[in-house]
């Protein structure tokens, strides 16, 4: 008699042939599950870490998603921390199909994960949530490692339109750590912002200005100039720190200048 993890194997590398369906190889795990649900469990979670040849690991998970089985949840939250980013991503996003309270739970405990593409995984998962961007927002503002308030800051930008007014809400903050974060996610997502969002970009400067927070003040100037053509009519603000007291920030007040003249033409 075959095992459960001969069956697994044999079903799955059918799947990939494309002589089973995913939705047929559902038929299967649900049936071994209820045989011998810690057993299914168990091999499922063994074939993800070292799947059969030819398979691949998202292929396996995406099966047992498809299941729509509570007695895995498990394993979709096991496979947050997967090497293999495909995984990693599959697994929050169907834990952020659940909607429930413990899924947001798990995702916001993977915020801190080492591992970048699980704390990206994570936070992307997480902005689909109601109180999602609230809890992006939160973790920018009470972070202390850089490149986590990173993480979450480029997802806030990847979530559109209300993700972007949640993390532009950060700059008026005060927060420096945070600002500084922001500035740097800005700088790679000029194409996301529209003209309404440019001017909060160069209130916060002002704002920066005032605190004289350095920091901030330069995060801000090289977004200022990763806008180009956007910055029009905003030169003014850059202008304001060309005779600042220190030489790095006249120094990139310049280069934002230029770089906004240039596309200007």
């Amino acid at each position: 008699m075959s095992t459960i993890r001969e069956k697994l194997t044999n079903m799955f590398s059918k799947v990939m042939a494309g002589t089973v369906t995913r939705e047929e190889g559902t038929m299967l795990i649900n049936h071994l599950a209820k045989e011998d649900l810690a057993e299914t469990v168990r091999e499922l979670s063994y074939l993800i870490e070292t799947p059969p040849p030819g398979v691949f690991p998202k292929t396996i998970l995406h099966t047992i998603a498809l299941a729509r089985n509570k007695a895995f949840h498990n394993i979709l939250v096991a496979s947050l921390d997967h090497k293999n980013e495909d995984v990693s991503i599959l697994a929050a996003e169907e834990l952020a199909r659940l909607k429930t309270s413990d899924a947001r739970d798990v995702l916001v405990e993977h915020l801190t994960s080492d591992v970048y593409h699980v704390r990206k995984a994570s936070a992307a998962a997480l902005a689909q949530f109601p109180d999602g961007l609230a809890i992006l927002k939160k973790h920018i503002l009470t972070h202390s490692e850089p490149f986590f308030r990173l993480t979450s800051a480029q997802a806030l930008i990847k979530a559109g339109k209300k993700g972007i007014e949640t993390l532009l809400s950060v700059l008026s903050s005060g927060n420096e750590a945070a600002v500084v974060s922001i500035a740097e996610a800005l700088i790679a997502a000029g194409k996301e912002l529209g003209n309404a969002e440019i001017p909060k970009i160069f209130d916060a400067l002002m704002m920066a200005g005032d605190r004289k927070d350095t920091q901030s003040i330069l995060g801000l100037l090289k977004v200022a100039g990763s806008l180009k053509g956007k910055a029009r009519g905003f030169e003014g603000y850059v202008m304001a720190f060309e005779d600042y007291p220190f030489e790095s920030v006249r120094k990139e007040a310049r280069h934002a200048l230029k770089q906004i003249r240039a596309a200007l033409g």
